[in-house]
């Protein structure tokens, strides 16, 4: 026995392209966007540029204040944009991508975060994982959708992944060199 459909069940499903799939007119239009920024003369893409361009390249809606940590949307899906710099964009293993609005002092009243950094790398991440269900509230899928570039704009590397959760007890914290 065949079960029915439910009218809404459309809805429900990821409305955009599959993860790490994008099409080639995305990139075309991506491509283009970058080669407008660079030929204008700015020697810099910032977040907000790459927010922009992106939206731009899937019909989305850049969020001038972002619900939870979605900066794009199309439909039932929302994108976390970061765009960072790297020598070798092509051939990078790793990145370190910073996520704001995960202020433990706005958040928790933590004033000192070097006093018990267990407790400041906990609050952190249940800040993140707040935000995270704040946009799946409104949003069936959330990703975060990364450009990788270099410092003269000639190289760039695209990938994304979904959000998710951290499990706040599988992580211990520690200060490194730098005091962070």
């Amino acid at each position: 026995m065949r079960r029915p459909k439910l009218r809404d069940s459309n809805r429900l499903m990821d409305s955009c392209y599959g993860i790490g799939d994008i099409p080639i007119d995305i990139i075309v239009k991506i491509g283009g966007s970058i080669v407008f920024i660079i030929y204008t003369g700015r020697k810099d893409i910032t977040g907000e540029d790459w927010g922009d361009i992106f939206s731009k390249a899937i019909d989305g809606k850049h969020l001038n204040s972002p619900l939870g940590i979605a900066d794009v949307v199309k439909g039932k899906t929302a994108w976390s944009m970061k765009t960072v710099k790297t020598a070798h964009p092509l051939t990078a293993k790793k990145v370190r991508l910073i996520s704001g609005r995960c202020s433990p002092d706005y958040s928790y009243g933590i004033e000192d975060p070097h006093a018990d950094i267990q407790k400041t790398g906990e609050a952190v991440l249940a800040i993140w994982n707040s935000r995270v269900d704040i946009t799946l509230a409104h949003y069936n899928a959330a990703r975060v959708g990364v450009l990788v570039r270099d410092e003269s704009l000639k190289e760039f590397t695209f990938f994304e992944e979904y959000l998710e959760h951290y499990n706040i007890a599988n992580y211990i914290w520690e200060e490194n060199k730098n005091g962070n």
